[in-house]
Order: structure tokens, then C-alpha cells, then sequence
């Protein structure tokens, strides 16, 4: 009996059925010594759906689902595409007012979690009152015939992608299925992958890369994916599961990799040379990681630098499997590649918030704004016109919010990010949400978060300083202050301070009109000059 194609199919929901279909006895996944095949991962789909069903969820209505990397988190996804419900993939580390926050931006009718974060998750609907039921695996998993199948269209919402969790308003990016499948078909291309390829991912599946790069594009090839938890104390872990299956594909950020170096000291017993390509994204790839990455572990163009956004479902551009890589003429960055099929990139000078429209494209070579037009271009953020707004522009166009150029041979080079986004372990976080947090805390005057550089840990470390109000209280009331800060901050972002200062008015610098020089401050703290200022630090 022939088989129609996954790779036809235009939606989510139907690609994951033709493959089931087709290849029902082939490994999906596997995870925890435990191997899924797509005939099982349909056959659960559709108990879940009905779960889901006895649970009061109707086609249409959100369900967030709070999971750890688990087959769990698999069967409640796709029983919701089932159903025609909408999933809503959540980190299990935000904070309880920040998850419920997004309960209510997202008009969740039902979270889906498990033991381990019911406790958090029960205080978090307790502030979402829309939210009807929270339902675990046992609930779910229920022996009743599958709803009948929905059909959506590709123009039909897929699922939300929420931002990294750290904006004072949470953004969720809506996907149709379209916006998803049209990406997996060019992200598949433009990374290479094959049904030859063995795939190894720790990337979280709330995230756009573990999610929808590592888990919803090799199905299109029924490639197999072995998956890890991201809680990675030592990336030993990752390194023997590569070496014992022979992995031919990986994902991380540049800190993943340097984490490698760092830690793994002896690599006698492990061997990566059957790598063909590990992409490196989500946060700046440093020419130094790539370099010491590969000679530590005997590798040679494997690392492939990429680039992508969660508006744009994901990828916007991908460095070719195997291919020599390009440093622009600083000797700082490295090219992400040329824009992925269908994918068009222009450089435009950057807007300030209150403008809108297109801006004049900058000339070759030149540093601004990068625009993206894509099939992945999302269709908005969840309930909020006017974050919406400002990013998406007249023709398709997405503003990304990234600074980069484009060389005379069209090769794209990320550069930097507008408005001093900080990114803390791979995540992307906005100062002034950081800010927000702490400008509450009694005894604080003013306040401004900055990430710093690591070389040590390869990512940033995040870096408040704060002006208090009254300069001359007692230690006590500074360690307060202090305690006061790091709590909320980890609660409310789910990232806990590297280091809070605590310093005299008038310290941290700004414009003119107001505006808090980001990069004078980075300097401040970098140079030492911040220290005559300084009334305690934690």
C-alpha cells in the first residue's frame, strides 16, 4: 500500500499523520533509554486528544503545556493539533506571576503538566481565573477513541511561541501551520539533514530551536532524534551520547559549546568525528569558541553558524553543511550564510519605537536594522496590536530588532542587537524588564540591568545597578535591598543577578532626553571606573 508524502502535507497536523502513516514502526525519538516511533506517538496523540476532550477543551481554545523533555509533552502537543485546540508551550522555570501572566495573555482554558511543577503551576492559575482545569498525564492518557481528526488550513493557528518569557508584557508570537511547515522545509534544506542523519538535541522544547528545528523538521525525513533534558550540569552528557550513537547532527548556543571546553578537560573517551554539522545560534557565535570547540575535539568546519527569530517561526539563515566559514573583515563575525530559500533579507536604517514603516535600505557593507521576509513571518503577537505593530511592516516585512550587514556576495553578518537586549544563557532579555522588577523594591531610587561579557562562561552574565534613595542606611537595610532584588528578579524573569550594585545618585548616565546610556554603563562596571561609586554590592 503506497503512502502519500509527509513532505506534501501542509499543515502540522496532517504531516505528523501521513508520517505515522507511513513509517509507523521507525523511530521519532528517543529519550530516557526509551524509544518513540511515529506509530506510537499517533496512537497516544489521539488518547490525549480525547483526554483533552473529557477535560472540557474545545477545538480553538488554548492549552499551555508546562513539561520537562518528555514523550509526555509530545502526545499532549499533537492531541491538542488533533482536537483543533491551540498548544501553548511553557518554560517550567518562570517564576509564578510571570507564568501566570502568560496564562492570561494567552487565554489558556487548561494547563497540562506534571508532579514535579503542579505545586507552581496550581499558584499560577490561582491568579489566572480563565484558566478551567490543570491536567497531568494520568488525566490524559485515557482509554477512548480518539476525537474526530481536525482539519485546519495552513492559514489556521498552529500553535503560540512565547518569547523568552522576560518581556513586562509576554509575547506571544502566533504560528499558523503554514508559518511552521514552510520553515521545517527550508531549515531541513538549508541545514542538510537527511534520513541518514542521527540527531542529538538538549535544546528545551519551549524553545523555537528544540522545538521546531530539532523536533518538528526531521520528521519531514524521518530522521531519528535522540533527545536530552536541557538541565545540563556537565555537557559530558551530550558530548557520550554524540560519541555512543554517532551523531551526525547537533544544536546549541556558542555557550553550549564553550561549556565543552571548559569542563571536559579529558576527551579520551569520547569521539564526535562523526559530526557533518552543529549549528550554533540563539545568541553571537564567537569566532574563538568555534575554534577552540573544533581543535579540542578534532573537528573541521563542523560548526555551522546560523541565524533565526522566534517571528519568524525560526530560520532566516543557515551556514552550508561542511563549507569553509566566513569572517568579515574585523575578524569578529562570523556570516550566518546566505538568506534560506524563499527568505529575503534587507538591511534598513533602524526606527525608532514611535516611527513606523520602512526605512532606506542601507548600502553593502553597512551596519543597520535587519528586515526579514519570510513564509515563517508570523502572523502577530497574541493580544497585542501594538507590540505587533511595531515589527511588522508594510509588504511582510519583520522587523528583527538585530543589527547585521550584507557583503557584496550576499553573505548575511549579525552583528549586534537594538535597544541593548542582554542575552543570559542563550535567552534573550530586555533590560527594562529587569528594570521594572527592581525600580519596585522599597529603598531603590532608580536602576539599569546590563549584560557582561563572560569569557568564562561564554554567554553574559547579568549586572544591576541601582541607585537607592537614601545613601547613608545601615548595612542591614543594604543586605535587605539586596536580598529584596536577587529574589524578585529570579521570580519574576527566572534569572538569578550575577551581581547587584548598589550605588550613590546620579551614577547611572543618560541622554538628554532621558534615555539610560546602556553601553556607558557596560563600561563603567567593565573598566572598574563604577567602583569610587559603589555603596555595597552583592
Amino acid at each position: 500500500m503506497s503512502h502519500r508524502d509527509p513532505r506534501e502535507a501542509t499543515t502540522l497536523t496532517e504531516m505528523m499523520r501521513l508520517r505515522a502513516e507511513a513509517s509507523a514502526d521507525l523511530p521519532y525519538f528517543h529519550l530516557y533509554g526509551e524509544t518513540v516511533t511515529y506509530g506510537r506517538l499517533w496512537e497516544q496523540s489521539g488518547r490525549y486528544a480525547a483526554g483533552l476532550v473529557r477535560a472540557g477543551v474545545r477545538a480553538g481554545e488554548k492549552v499551555c503545556l508546562i513539561y520537562p523533555t518528555c514523550a509526555e509533552f509530545f502526545y499532549t502537543f499533537f492531541g491538542a493539533l488533533r482536537l483543533g485546540a491551540i498548544p501553548v508551550p511553557l518554560y517550567p522555570t518562570l517564576g509564578v506571576d510571570a507564568t501566570a501572566r502568560i496564562l492570561q495573555n494567552s487565554d489558556a482554558v487548561a494547563v497540562a503538566t506534571i508532579g514535579w511543577f503542579r505545586r507552581g503551576v496550581d499558584e499560577s492559575v490561582a491568579l489566572a481565573p480563565d484558566v478551567r482545569q490543570v491536567v497531568e498525564p494520568n488525566d490524559l492518557d485515557i482509554d477512548a477513541k480518539a476525537p474526530p481528526l481536525a482539519t485546519p488550513t495552513e492559514r489556521d493557528v498552529a500553535f503560540l511561541q512565547y518569547t523568552s518569557g522576560s518581556t513586562g508584557t509576554p509575547r506571544g508570537v502566533v504560528l499558523s501551520h503554514g508559518n511552521v511547515v514552510r520553515t521545517t522545509h527550508f531549515m531541513g534544506e538549508g541545514a542538510g539533514v537527511t534520513s541518514e542523519d542521527r540527531v542529538v538535541s538538549w535544546l528545551p522544547l519551549y524553545h523555537d530551536m528544540g522545538l521546531i528545528g530539532c523536533s518538528f523538521t526531521p520528521p519531514l525525513t524521518a530522521t531519528p532524534i535522540w533527545l536530552l533534558p536541557p538541565d545540563l550540569k556537565n555537557p559530558r552528557q551530550w558530548l557520550e551520547l554524540m560519541t555512543e550513537i554517532r551523531a551526525t547532527f547537533t544544536v546549541s548556543p556558542d555557550f553550549g559549546y564553550r561549556n565543552c571546553i571548559r569542563h571536559v578537560r579529558d576527551t579520551s573517551d569520547l569521539d564526535i568525528s562523526s559530526l557533518k554539522a552543529a549549528l550554533s545560534g540563539a545568541e553571537p557565535v564567537r569566532p574563538s569558541t568555534v575554534d577552540s570547540f573544533e581543535s579540542h575535539f578534532g573537528l573541521k568546519n563542523v560548526v555551522a553558524p546560523c541565524y533565526g527569530l522566534a517571528e519568524a517561526t525560526l530560520a532566516v539563515a543557515i551556514w552550508p553543511r561542511g563549507a569553509s566559514r566566513r569572517l568579515d573583515s574585523s575578524g569578529r563575525f562570523f556570516s550566518v550564510g546566505k538568506p534560506c530559500r524563499g527568505v529575503t533579507v534587507r538591511i534598513m536604517a533602524p526606527l525608532d519605537d514611535a516611527e513606523s514603516g520602512l526605512t532606506p535600505e542601507m548600502p553593502v557593507g553597512v551596519e543597520g536594522e535587519i528586515c526579514v521576509q519570510s513564509p515563517g513571518v508570523m502572523q502577530g503577537y497574541h493580544n497585542n496590536p501594538d507590540a505587533t505593530a511595531r515589527v511588522l511592516m508594510p509588504g511582510g516585512w519583520l522587523r528583527t530588532g538585530d543589527l547585521g550587514f550584507v557583503d557584496a556576495e550576499g553573505y548575511l553578518f549579525v552583528t549586534g542587537r537594538l535597544k541593548d537586549l542582554m542575552v543570559l544563557g542563550g535567552e534573550n532579555v530586555v533590560p527594562s524588564d529587569i528594570e521594572e522588577v527592581v525600580d519596585h523594591v522599597a529603598g531603590v531610587r532608580y536602576s539599569t540591568a546590563v549584560g557582561i561579557d563572560s569569557e568564562r562562561t561564554g554567554t553574559q552574565r547579568l549586572f544591576i545597578v541601582v541607585e537607592v534613595r537614601d545613601e547613608s542606611v545601615d548595612e542591614a537595610t543594604q543586605q535587605r535591598i539586596l536580598r529584596t532584588i536577587v529574589t524578585r528578579v529570579h521570580d519574576a524573569r527566572g534569572h538569578r543577578p550575577s551581581r547587584v550594585l548598589l550605588v550613590r545618585a546620579n551614577t547611572i548616565p543618560k541622554t538628554s532626553s532621558g534615555k539610560i546610556q546602556r553601553s556607558r554603563v557596560k563600561e563603567m562596571v567593565t573598566s572598574g571606573a563604577i567602583t569610587d561609586r559603589l555603596i555595597h554590592t552583592h
